[in-house]
């Protein structure tokens, strides 16, 4: 019976992420810039960087093929509209950097990370990578730049990653392993991010995996299922096969087993040794945010901001204007409402008495209907 009724949660979080971002995500009404901020407001900064050498079949992110000269073009572009962020007086204290893969040029990514520190008054600095740039002499680079690392390593099983792409280009398990440990120690903390739900995973290529991490021992890990948006299916099931809900709880469960001594569950997919830790689950955590880069969002005063997408548009847009910012959408209560909802059960975590101060309402009586579907 709990079994039924965990599926019944995971079926209807996938179809509220499905629902939300066909009716929400759609940002129509064209705009040219953030708001000017309350004067006395600290924020979270994003930073998207969306190179990368090659396509994960599953990424649904926003993503270019890297060259170094369309890279270095970007950063410029890139710093300049932090600066306009600062003289429209926003200020941030926490700074997470995803892609794409934002280590995939160094030197550029340190000096905006330089720039951000110089700026605004940053406390924490999390940041992403893939396992090819995190050779022990780049992440001593980061040190004191950067507070937590985290790497993309997905799985462990040799067969998984050949049918990912991710063998030839990164190594076998066997080699990203001795790359991890290799540079585990130089910042305060280090995540290994796996994924977990693959087509065609078996429970004993998850136990693999979870066992690596535990040999391995970095400070944080996170397993997150597979998801497929609309714009990855037919990629995923070409790739590694039709995708199934089937095995996701029975899997999840087995981690959260495994892990409970080593790495206790500390929020939402995420798991720690140390119980106050850093995450980057910056949509989660955070009501308000801005990002910078191209494809970014912010989401300020209950509206959505979007910047231009394509690399020329951004870099137009910078030049022109400063702001990539061309379209904005003002939620209403109930898709505010909707939006949390579909945030905490992609948390795993769902508080009546949070929605309730938010909203002034019993989430009961608010969405009715949604919550006879859990």
């Amino acid at each position: 019976m709990r079994e039924n009724h965990v599926k019944i949660i995971t079926n209807a979080t996938s179809y509220f992420m499905h629902q939300y971002t066909k009716h929400y995500l759609h940002v129509k009404k064209p705009a040219d810039s953030l708001p000017p901020p309350p004067e006395d407001k600290e924020y979270l900064l994003y930073i998207h960087v969306p190179f990368c050498t090659m396509f994960c079949p599953y990424c649904s992110f926003n993503k270019f093929n890297y060259t170094k000269e369309a890279a270095t073009h970007y950063f410029k572009h890139l710093r300049e509209e932090i600066l306009h962020v600062k003289a429209l007086g926003y200020r941030f204290n926490y700074l997470v950097i995803g892609g794409g893969t934002p280590l995939i040029d160094e030197e550029e990514l340190i000096k905006t990370i330089e720039l951000v520190k110089k700026l605004f008054d940053i406390k924490h600095v999390s940041c992403e990578s893939d396992p090819n740039h995190i050779q022990p002499k780049t992440v001593l680079r980061l040190d004191g730049l950067v507070d937590r690392l985290s790497v993309g390593v997905q799985t462990f099983d040799d067969t998984l990653l050949k049918k990912l792409g991710r063998y030839e280009k990164f190594g076998s398990g066997e080699e990203v392993y001795r790359k991890i440990a290799s540079m585990l120690g130089i910042l305060p903390i280090t995540s290994v991010d796996l994924i977990f739900n693959f087509p065609n995973q078996s429970r004993e290529n998850l136990l693999y995996d979870i066992e690596t991490l535990t040999k391995l021992s970095p400070e944080q890990s996170s397993f997150y299922p597979l998801m497929t948006s609309s714009m990855v299916k037919n990629s995923v099931t070409k790739t590694l096969g039709k995708f199934s809900l089937t095995n996701e709880y029975e899997f999840f469960n087995i981690i959260k087993e495994s892990l409970k001594e080593s790495y206790p569950s500390r929020h939402g997919w995420s798991f720690s040794k140390e119980k106050e830790a850093i995450f980057d689950e910056y949509v989660i955590d955070n009501e308000e945010y801005v990002g910078v880069g191209s494809g970014s969002f912010s989401f300020l005063n209950n509206t959505l901001y979007h910047n231009e997408f394509a690399l020329d548009a951004y870099a137009n847009c910078i030049e022109q204007r400063k702001s990539a910012v061309v379209k904005e959408r003002t939620f209403d209560v109930n898709s505010r409402m909707y939006y949390r909802l579909m945030v905490d059960l992609f948390n795993g975590k769902l508080s009546k008495k949070k929605f309730q101060t938010m909203f002034g309402i019993k989430i009961e009586d608010a969405l009715k209907k949604e919550i006879m579907a859990l």
